[in-house]
């Protein structure tokens, strides 16, 4: 399978990695200090952490594939060449990270599922 084509940049990758983690460390700042912290907070915010992880990790995967691909690319090929180096490295990182990606999601879906136990719908 060539997942290559439908993996995003690492730019946005690493900006919602930033979000994540900024969600999930927010949450544990929020606590008033007197507040008794309870394990489903402290979960859920591990949870935001470690998808933001998971996320900087497939960043960090496809930012290899491009320097890689650059070192392997010089003035003399084709723009048809320099796009098949960079397609081959970007089609051998691409199972690496849609992996990270999908454990991204996963780690999201658990944190927002969490989220209606942190809620006092009284």
């Amino acid at each position: 399978m060539n997942f290559s084509r439908g993996l995003p940049s690492p730019s946005p990758l690493n900006f919602f990695a930033g979000l994540f983690a900024g969600a999930g460390i927010n949450m544990l700042t929020s606590v008033s200090p007197g507040e008794n912290l309870s394990w489903l907070l402290g979960a859920d915010s591990f949870l935001w952490v470690l998808a933001a992880g998971f996320l900087t990790w497939a960043a960090h995967i496809l930012e290899d594939a491009e320097r890689e691909a650059a070192l392997y690319i010089d003035r003399g090929m084709t723009d048809t060449e320099r796009r098949e180096i960079r397609q081959a490295n970007l089609q051998r990182a691409a199972p690496k990270a849609v992996r990270a990606i999908v454990l991204t999601g996963l780690s999201v879906l658990a944190a927002i599922f969490l989220l209606p136990g942190l809620i006092d719908w009284s």
